[in-house]
């Protein structure tokens, strides 16, 4: 019986109470509301106001609203033109050879990560790209229709893609598949690769030269002294065989010995950052310095890594490799957003005149930015303490 009334206590108390319902991001706000107002055409002629007033109407941080805008940017719903604004529609400047809306499609890969969930650590580099590619094809007067999808449906949205009698070309951002790559080529439609490279003849890319960025990481960090440099690659190593190259490349040409497992394969998450450092902090002898994939992967990292008392740069040296803003980071960096230019007018060139332009591979240079995330490495006792 006691037993009995304590259950029933326990349902009356569950009936009472709701399931509390965290609300939504200040980012999700601002990025909901601006939402509906390009919905219902609130801009005048289509532009928004700049950061600022938006931040002071709202009543949100200038930052809050650049990280919003940036959704709606990578959705393909505002474009920004520099020295001009933010709008909702590409406005009528330069060289518009047309009054026919002409469409280049434009199509972003998302990866999941091991639960299905959304790996966002690229999203500062398909940002920057999708801007660079909307303001290229705005001033030659085209179009630009953004699709996003996954691997696992890239094939079925290419074809789709391809069957669409209005589209003039294609833009494929940081994935492919060589199969379909071919039936492209067969079929006529002039295509671009973004982020990414193929062999396959009648396709251009345009991407970083990933490589050689690891080389300059690697010959910074042996300049600073090290000699043990660890590297955390994405765990999808197939998508950019270049960079790991590149980093075993410097530890030779570096005249350093290298150990395979100070390369480790990790998810561009904060839970893939746990179990780099989890890696990171067994190995023997233990490495000064960590050289990261991107720079997100390395803004996680060292926060995993201060977390558990380890100082940066004191006792481990963090370098990242591209991608979003991070202040302080040492990295290297290159041009996305002049990335995204240069796949378009390829791509335009080829539709202006198909027979001229063959295929071609263009690879944009990388550049060391020196912040507080590296130094001269420890050599005290002290550093094996830690592990």
């Amino acid at each position: 019986m006691p037993n009995q009334r304590k259950a029933r206590t326990a349902r009356r108390t569950r009936s009472l109470l709701q399931r509390v319902i965290r609300p939504p991001s200040m980012v999700t706000q601002v990025e909901q509301a601006l939402r509906q107002a390009i919905a219902e055409e609130r801009f005048p002629e289509g532009k928004l106001p700049t950061e600022v007033e938006l931040a002071e109407q709202l009543g949100v941080s200038r930052e809050t609203v650049r990280l919003a805008a940036e959704a709606l940017q990578r959705d393909g719903l505002i474009v920004k033109i520099r020295h001009r604004g933010t709008f909702t529609r590409p406005p009528k400047i330069g060289r518009i050879r047309s009054s026919k809306t002409r469409v280049i499609g434009y199509l972003q890969t998302d990866f999941l990560d091991a639960q299905g969930h959304e790996e966002v650590a690229n999203r500062a580099i398909s940002g920057r790209m999708l801007q660079g590619a909307l303001e290229e094809a705005a001033l030659a007067g085209f179009q630009l229709m953004v699709t996003r999808t996954t691997t696992q449906e890239w094939r079925r949205v290419v074809q789709a893609l391809a069957d669409s009698a209005h589209l003039q070309g294609l833009i494929c951002v940081s994935y492919q598949e060589e199969k379909m790559l071919r039936r492209l080529v067969a079929s006529g439609l002039p295509t671009v690769l973004l982020d990414e490279d193929t062999t396959v003849s009648g396709i251009s890319s345009v991407r970083d030269d990933s490589l050689e960025g690891a080389l300059q990481a690697i010959r910074y960090l042996a300049q600073l002294g090290h000699r043990r440099i660890a590297y955390a690659h994405w765990d999808r190593a197939e998508m950019n065989p270049s960079r790991p190259l590149g980093y075993r490349k410097g530890m030779r040409d570096a005249g350093l010995y290298r150990r395979r497992q100070w390369e480790i394969l990790t998810e561009l998450t904060e839970v893939g950052a746990r179990r780099l450092v989890d890696r990171l902090l067994t190995l023997k002898p233990t490495p000064t310095a960590l050289y990261c994939f991107n720079n997100t992967l390395a803004g996680y990292a060292i926060e995993e890594l201060r977390r558990r008392g380890i100082r940066v740069p004191e006792d481990l040296s963090v370098m990242g490799a591209g991608g979003e803003e991070i202040p302080g980071l040492t990295c290297h960096q290159t041009d996305w957003y002049q990335m995204g230019r240069t796949a378009t007018q390829i791509l335009l060139r080829a539709l202006e005149n198909p027979k001229l332009i063959g295929r071609q591979i263009v690879q944009l240079p990388h550049t060391l930015h020196v912040g507080h995330t590296t130094s001269t490495p420890n050599n005290s006792d002290s550093r094996n303490k830690v592990c």
